[in-house]
This record gives C-alpha cells, structure tokens and sequence, in this order.
C-alpha cells in the first residue's frame, strides 16, 4: 500500500499533513479525501459556509496527485 498526504485548506487557513495515511488504489484515495472534507465541514459548518473547502493529496514523492473540493452554500427562499 502506498502513504498519502491530505493536506487541508480554505481561504482562512492550510493545514499540511505530515502523517498521512495508506491508500489502496485511486479510488481509496479519493474516498478518503472526501470523507475528510466532509468530517471537516461537519464539525463546524458555518465557518466553510460559501467558501470553497479543498485538500491537496501529495503522494510519498511529495507530487500532488489529487484535488478535491467541498463548497457549502445555503439560499432562503421568499416565503409566499
């Protein structure tokens, strides 16, 4: 299995993971980055509102070999 690094960030702040984590293939890879935006925009979901939430996903070379991106958003509607 091959080590991964989600590195984490929005338009307030990075966060550049120096653990990372072993992954099976490419679609472990890009599960993981996703439920990683999510278990982020989920523990404070008003702070990443109408921002766009992204991870960086370098491999053991430290090439970047994957983007991901989590953009939440809500509109009120006019009550009639």
């Amino acid at each position: 299995m091959a080590r991964y690094f989600f590195d984490i960030h929005n338009s307030k702040f990075s966060s550049r993971d120096t653990r990372g984590q072993e992954c099976v293939g490419p679609d472990a890879v890009s599960e993981c980055a996703l439920r990683l935006l999510c278990d982020v925009a989920r523990e404070r979901p008003l702070e990443h509102m109408h921002s766009r939430l992204g991870a960086t996903v370098r491999d053991e070379s430290d090439d970047v070999v994957l983007t991901a991106t989590v953009t939440l958003s809500t509109t009120w509607l006019d009550a009639a």
